[in-house]
């Protein structure tokens, strides 16, 4: 479905989306489990011409997958100022037009998005559902990583005091990945 290499490596041929992610100090190079498991998550929505917040974007990899897929509108955000250059400079790299990468310590944009992105840390997921779930159109989907199979119980408890519902999970190597909505 998807190969991600570096610029310095050739093309690889036989998958639908090939990403292009500089390895610097970033994270989300691909080998990651939970970079695998938004990705295969990733592989069963529907983008097109939808809204994506990627929250704790990194090097950008799911925002810019997000556009391959169709998305029309992508804010990707960061607090590391590190990753803020790496994002954009792989969000130029792999030709992306529909992408605003922005400088912030949390999730609040005050907009609205079809679909929100977060591979981060049950910590920081934690402190920021109420943003990620406030800007999730009634229809949205959430989906979140970066998360222990210890994390379940209590993210997918705080996701329902917003109402919202377990849709989807995927595991590996210890890891989870929830998709979360209505």
């Amino acid at each position: 479905f998807v190969a991600i290499r570096a610029h310095f490596h050739k093309p690889l041929e036989g998958y639908k989306y090939e990403l292009v992610i500089t390895p610097k100090m970033s994270f989300g190079t691909g080998h990651h489990a939970t970079t695998y498991l938004m990705i295969k998550a990733m592989e069963g929505l529907d983008f097109n011409n939808k809204s994506v917040l990627d929250f704790g974007t990194g090097t950008g990899v799911l925002a810019i997958l997000a556009e391959k897929l169709g998305a029309n509108t992508i804010e990707a955000i960061d607090y590391d100022e590190f990753c803020i250059e790496n994002a954009s400079e792989n969000v130029i790299n792999n030709s992306c037009k529909s992408i605003v990468v922005i400088a912030s310590n949390n999730a609040n944009t005050g907009k609205k998005y079809d679909i929100v992105l977060a591979n981060i840390n049950k910590n920081i997921i934690l402190d920021n559902l109420h943003h990620l779930i406030n800007q999730l159109n009634s229809n949205g989907i959430l989906l979140l990583s970066g998360l222990l199979k210890t994390d379940e119980l209590e993210i997918i408890q705080s996701a329902e005091k917003f109402r919202l519902k377990l849709k989807g999970k995927i595991e590996k190597d210890g890891w989870i990945c929830l998709q979360l909505g209505y």
